[in-house]
């Protein structure tokens, strides 16, 4: 069954956190498969669902294949029903205790969450959250969001982009689900990574990665224990912080991180987050000292289609909040890209609506691992929210997958890789297949073409006013 869908209100979610802890894991982790066979040794399926039944010109079964089809059927039944009295029947009350306590835990961390806070330091120094890494000049970046679960849909989508692009450097946009607690980013993001290089035999890429607002709902912990581990044994690689500023061994660009999610830990409301004051302040240094070109890089979204970011403002589709910290610096940025929403969206480069000088591009990459539902219709327009405009293209939009889930049908798996040299960085966008969690297939499908290339050229220096500063931090 696939997990759950994750949702906006912090106490569910850290509920789900805690179900999954204390009881899914406990029941079930014996038998997870593991990350590459979990789908050998299954009957095949085709697009379409489960095993077809026979046509009606085959010769019916006989006694003996009727007397095992029954067996088989009967053996099902009694897995289901002791998964189901395991997992989350009135009888497992050592789980469901478990999970009680454990929501309580969780809670009461998330009343008091973490944020390493530059300013706080001793000493105080700028340069807090400026990786000593350097990317090099030519290298690619992995850009993938909202990828943090254990299913065996985004772990596939993961090997086939390391095995196929061969990354540099991986760079998540947030999110691992239900509330990023320290046992679901071990399982969901440690653990998956640890695998994957050992299988594919591969030099491990650096991961840095910005919280969302499920990273935060437990309080941020797990995060932070994630980015301090994640990234052992490699050299010059660590975050210390929910913000991070990547740079190029030229000074030709630089990535630059933002925490969202701090200021939408408990979404009682639905207004889009700020930064902390003190970090707008650190990103704005960065981008007054920098003499490259920025690609900036966030968890929610500046502008949305879909969600009202600021009611009875005069677009309730723009993030006011991050539009008035980022607005004045977008003639030195060469895009934006953010997730939250569980979709791709290119919106139209140059939108009117963020100002002047306007944002060259806006970019939704939300759906690495999550992904919409038919139903939920990602490519509608809420009212009000008209003068997002995104392009329209069908070739640049997800298509539905092909392998159908049990009760709905979903949309694919998106990320992007940037291909950076130092004139240009190549932005190539990839679609991946999504499927059911129990859904078995032949094989693993193998990654395609990517569905839209785009460049962000180096913005000259001669474009943008000369900063009253003397050196990069």
């Amino acid at each position: 069954m696939r997990h759950e869908p994750p949702v906006r209100d912090r106490n569910m979610s850290i509920w789900q956190s805690a179900r999954y802890d204390n009881v899914d894991d406990r029941t079930t982790a014996r038998n997870r498969p593991r990350l590459r066979d979990s789908h050998r040794g299954s009957r095949p399926s085709s697009p379409d669902g489960p095993a077809a039944a026979p046509s009606p010109d085959q010769a019916p079964p006989g006694p003996g294949e009727t007397a095992a089809a029954m067996e088989e059927s009967v053996a099902e039944a009694k897995q289901y029903i002791r998964g189901l009295i395991a997992r989350y029947g009135n009888l497992d009350w050592r789980g469901w205790l478990n999970c009680f306590i454990q929501y309580i835990r969780y809670s009461f961390e998330a009343q008091f969450p973490q944020y390493n806070d530059w300013a706080k330091q001793k000493p105080a120094a700028l340069s807090y959250g400026v990786i000593d890494y350097r990317l090099p000049n030519t290298c690619k970046v992995l850009l993938i969001g909202d990828w943090g679960t254990h299913m065996t849909d985004n772990v596939a989508l993961l090997r086939q982009a390391l095995k196929t692009l061969q990354p540099d450097a991986i760079i998540h946009l947030g999110d691992v689900y239900y509330s990023g607690t320290r046992f679901e980013c071990e399982e969901n993001v440690l653990k998956v990574l640890d695998a994957l290089v050992a299988e594919l035999k591969i030099a491990r890429p650096p991961f840095f990665s910005l919280p969302g607002n499920h990273d935060y709902y437990s309080g941020g912990r797990g995060f932070y224990d994630m980015i301090a581990r994640v990234n052992a044994g490699l050299p010059g690689c660590e975050q210390k912080a929910s913000y991070f500023c990547l740079r190029t061994a030229d000074d030709h660009w630089q990535f630059l991180g933002m925490d969202t999610g701090y200021n939408d830990r408990n979404p009682i409301n639905q207004a889009a987050p700020g930064l902390v004051r003190s970090e707008i302040a650190w990103h704005r240094d960065k981008l007054e000292h920098f003499p490259g070109t920025t690609v900036l890089l966030s968890h929610h979204q500046l502008v949305s289609a879909k969600e009202v970011l600021h009611p009875g403002g005069r677009h309730p589709c723009l993030n006011n909040k991050l539009q008035n910290v980022f607005q004045p610096y977008f003639d030195r940025i060469a895009a934006w890209f953010w997730g939250h929403e569980h979709c791709l969206i290119f919106f139209q480069d140059n939108l009117p609506i963020t100002g002047k000088p306007s944002l060259r591009k806006g970019r939704l990459v939300g759906c690495s691992a999550y992904e919409e539902s038919v139903a939920q219709n990602p490519y509608g327009v809420t009212k009000g929210c008209e003068a997002a405009a995104f392009i329209r293209d069908a070739k640049m939009q997800l298509g539905v997958s092909q392998y159908r889930s049990h009760l709905q049908n979903f949309y694919d798996h998106a990320f992007a890789l940037l291909e950076v040299t130092p004139e240009r960085i190549t932005a190539k966008y990839y679609t991946y297949p999504s499927w059911d969690q129990d859904f078995h297939m032949p094989a693993e499908p193998e990654l395609g073409a990517p569905i839209h290339v785009e460049e962000l050229p180096l913005i000259k220096t001669a474009e943008v006013a000369s900063p009253q500063a003397s050196s990069v931090r």
